[in-house]
């Protein structure tokens, strides 16, 4: 299921449960953190009246899940935009349908293809306007022979944090960690640090030069 992304964008209920393959997927992803913050008793279930229920048995909690997905479909004419353009436009779908809706659930945007993307600048376009209890935005970050990763984002009113999920090639185990900084925008800045040096060596070398001219 995970293997094949045609499957994952289109496949249809699962025989004898009643989520999307996607959906299924995202729970479990959702779940993955879940355990690592609050313990192994985390788990979720199908439900004909929404995309999931997550349910800590320790405690007994339950909460319904409404799903949205933001992937590129290879026969869609027009295609989603890139970045948090993207996953802001499957949220709104979902803040149109109204407080009723949204009261008490978890909202989980599935999405792939954003490319360069920040999550401050989503949060800071839904905040105050909606009424889930979350938001999760979980994406496809990478995927070979060394095996499958995800990346986990809850949204908070003043803050977000997010979670790295790596699965083995062989599924047979994986690995959960908070992302500390945003790797790309990481990424950015040692470039840009690598391009002032540059810059600051090519002047030394022009100054070198003149200074043996005169």
């Amino acid at each position: 299921m995970v293997k094949d992304p045609d499957f994952l964008r289109t496949g249809r209920s699962i025989t004898n449960f009643s989520l999307r393959p996607r959906e299924a997927w995202a729970n479990w992803l959702l779940c993955a953190v879940f355990r690592k913050l609050n313990g192994d008793e985390v788990t979720f279930s199908d439900d004909d009246k929404c995309d999931g229920i997550i349910i800590d048995r320790k405690t007994g909690q339950c909460v319904e899940t409404e799903h949205v997905v933001a992937m590129n479909f290879p026969d869609r004419k027009k295609q989603l935009p890139k970045g948090e353009a993207r996953i802001i436009e499957a949220i709104n779908q979902k803040i149109q349908r109204g407080v009723d809706y949204a009261e008490g659930k978890f909202l989980v945007v599935f999405f792939d293809g954003t490319d360069l993307w920040y999550r401050n600048k989503v949060r800071e376009a839904i905040n105050g306007r909606h009424n889930f209890r979350a938001i999760y935005l979980v994406g496809h970050a990478t995927s070979g022979q060394d095996g499958y990763v995800y990346t986990v984002t809850e949204l908070h009113e003043t803050f977000s944090v997010s979670y790295k999920v790596e699965i083995s090639d062989d599924f047979t185990d994986f690995r959960v960690s908070e992302i500390r900084d945003n790797p790309m925008a990481k990424y950015k800045f040692i470039k840009y640090l690598i391009n002032t040096m540059r810059w600051i060596a090519a002047k030394l070398i022009c100054f070198g030069r003149r200074n043996r001219g005169s």
